[in-house]
């Protein structure tokens, strides 16, 4: 057991201190002539290309990444409920709000200037983000019809209807005399 304990790293230093690289060996399974082709095979034009691609990734990445928190407050909506409670009213407002600020703000997710003289393509990240921002507005606008508050019937509008002039009436009770 004590042999097992006893492990010790002897690194060989010149006479600065400093640890000498050439007689400290590669770990297991590198092999350093895999990375140097790499490095040697690439061209000024080709990490370019690479670099737009990265950055064309990185705007699809932008576009996706609410998609989470549109899940969560669809899940936080249904969770609340369909009767009419400040909670489940809240969150149906944020659920509305929150994705019609998101539309009307997308040109400052996704500018123009972004797009470095046409070479990135803004328009499609900004078209997928819009559409998974109206995924969770329709999802708040089921919310507020399956509460009761939209006005989605005939009946729903009859204060705004004019009072119609009576065509009969009628008296009861009343006899007349003979």
């Amino acid at each position: 057991m004590a042999d097992f304990l006893k492990c010790s790293m002897k690194f060989e230093s010149n006479q600065s201190g400093t640890v000498d690289r050439k007689h400290v060996g590669d770990p297991p399974g590198h092999e350093p002539t895999a990375s140097r082709d790499v490095a040697s095979s690439t061209s000024s034009q080709g990490t370019a290309v690479d670099l737009m691609a990265a950055k064309q990734a990185a705007l699809y990445s932008r576009a996706t990444g609410t998609v989470k928190n549109i899940g969560f407050m669809c899940f936080m909506m249904w969770m609340s409920g369909s009767q009419i409670h400040l909670f489940s009213i809240m969150m149906t407002v944020s659920g509305i709000y929150q994705p019609l600020a998101a539309i009307m703000n997308s040109q400052q997710m996704f500018p123009a200037e972004a797009s470095e003289e046409g070479k990135l393509n803004v328009l499609f990240p900004r078209i997928l983000y819009c559409l998974i921002q109206a995924g969770g507005l329709a999802f708040g606008l089921w919310k507020l019809n399956t509460m009761g508050l939209l006005p989605t019937h005939a009946s729903d509008y009859v204060s705004s209807l004019k009072v119609p002039v009576s065509q009969e009436f009628s008296t009861g009770g009343v006899q007349l005399p003979r």
